[in-house]
Order: C-alpha cells, then sequence, then structure tokens
C-alpha cells in the first residue's frame, strides 16, 4: 500500500489543513536578488537575499496533481479565507516535515483544472517573507 504524502497548511489564527503533497515540492524558486511589496502601508514584503544566504526556500511553486474536489475547496478556502490570498501569513509544512514560516501566497490557483471525476490540477506560488 502506497504512503500518502502531505502537506500542511497553518494560519497564526490555528486553522490547518492538510492536503496530498504537491508532486513537486523540492522546488526552490529563484535565486537572484528580487524585492516583493506593497506601497503606502500595502501589505507584505518579500526580499529575496540571493545566493549563500541561510534560507534556501524563498519562492516554491507547488504543482499539484488530482486532489480530490474536497482538498481543492479545503486549499482555496484556506487561501481565501484564512490567508486572504496575499494579505495574511501563514506556515507551510512540506512533506519532509520541514515548517515554512511566513509564507505567502502569490498566485496560481485561478488556474487550477477539474477534470473528470472531479479532481483538481494547478500550481499555486508562494513566497517567503524576509521582513518578518
Amino acid at each position: 500500500m502506497a504512503k500518502t504524502i502531505t502537506l500542511t497548511l497553518t494560519s497564526h489564527a490555528g486553522t490547518n489543513i492538510t492536503i496530498n503533497a504537491p508532486q513537486y515540492p523540492e522546488q526552490r524558486g529563484e535565486s537572484y536578488p528580487m524585492v516583493y511589496g506593497r506601497t503606502m502601508g500595502g501589505g507584505i514584503k518579500v526580499a529575496d537575499l540571493g545566493p549563500g544566504t541561510a534560507t534556501v526556500f524563498r519562492n516554491p511553486s507547488l504543482a499539484f496533481d488530482r486532489l480530490s474536489n474536497t482538498q481543492y475547496e479545503s486549499l482555496r478556502n484556506f487561501l481565501k479565507t484564512n490567508a486572504q490570498y496575499s494579505k495574511n501569513s501563514f506556515t507551510y509544512t512540506d512533506p519532509f516535515a520541514t515548517a515554512h514560516t511566513n509564507m505567502h501566497y502569490t498566485g496560481g490557483l485561478e488556474g487550477f483544472q477539474s477534470s473528470v471525476g472531479n479532481h483538481w490540477s494547478g500550481t499555486i506560488n508562494l513566497a517567503k517573507d524576509m521582513s518578518a
């Protein structure tokens, strides 16, 4: 029997969801210096400090294949309600049990597609808030 690997998202309010892990959880994202942010009291500020820094897990893309309808709805509702899309940070616990704190959703949910049998596939993008 195959072992099910999961990923967990936890909001600061303590809301957890656990769903099947992404196909490629080891993707590390960009490694060149960059800054994301909003101005005038806007929201997140995310800075990638470039190669050679202690934090190597900065902007992961998580590709999901065949999430059940229930798991997709849990993911969508978590990002909409708890994370409020990019507004609130959360902890992403990867399939290797490493907790990545101060993560923000940056996009991708709108690209999810369903297939026959109510299975959902797509990619979400996260970014680590390096200012927190």
